[in-house]
């Protein structure tokens, strides 16, 4: 089953995670929240926030009803929470897989005294993850677990996926049709030119990553509605 509000890396992490329970753990300690303890500023490392530039202007295959309701997506929402909201949305979709494997999941950088810490360190301290590496270090690592030459990311393996498996499932989507479509929420010929660009054109994060969005909504309407 999929579902929208679980990691697209839901198959992996669920093994992961019965293989863990199966060999007697009943709670796990996660990192979760680690990156946004130490993030820089906006004034630190002047970057383009969440709503500085609307969907409709980088994701072509935004549909009608929901460019319609963009400019509502602020009203009524909550007042910002003590935790950064990209900690709270890796808590929720970290959350069913644990619970569902009876494993009870801490998330000790996502305490509120923590994140307070994180907010006061020095921005020599949190550049580049500076306080881990250094604790990392401190503990014998070595060179490469400290300074990996390879990215801590997920974003290379979300463009080999994009560029190489996600055209033909994009191609069923667009030729059987998609929930997407009748509910205006997705434009089937922006997201036909879009997945046009990834067989095309050079891969572009910011155009192209939100796609695998598009997929994994797809795959959950779908398997919800039959």
């Amino acid at each position: 089953m999929i579902a929208p509000t679980e990691d697209p890396l839901h198959h992996p992490f669920t093994q992961m995670a019965r293989a863990v329970s199966e060999a007697g753990v009943r709670a796990v300690v996660t990192g979760l929240g680690g990156d946004e303890m130490v993030a820089l500023t906006q004034d630190e490392e002047p970057h383009r926030g969440l709503g500085e530039t609307t969907d409709t202007q980088i994701l072509p295959w935004v549909g009608p009803r929901a460019s319609s309701v963009l400019e509502f997506a602020d009203d009524g929402i909550a007042p910002p929470a003590l935790v950064n909201s990209m900690t709270l949305l890796s808590l929720e979709t970290t959350a069913p897989v644990l619970l569902r494997e009876g494993l009870w999941p801490i998330h000790p950088f996502a305490d509120p005294d923590m994140v307070r810490l994180g907010e006061q360190l020095p921005f020599v301290w949190r550049e580049l993850k500076q306080l881990q590496r250094q604790r990392l270090d401190a503990l014998g690592m070595s060179e490469d677990v400290v300074y990996p030459v390879e990215r801590e990311s997920f974003a290379e393996v979300v463009e080999h996926t994009l560029t190489t498996h996600a055209p033909k499932l994009f191609d069923r989507m667009l030729v059987e049709g998609s929930p997407l479509f009748d509910a205006g929420l997705v434009d089937p010929d922006g997201l036909r030119g879009a997945v046009e660009r990834l067989t095309t054109a050079r891969y572009s994060a910011e155009c192209d990553a939100k796609l695998l969005e598009v997929l994994s909504l797809h795959l959950s309407a779908v398997a919800f509605l039959s």
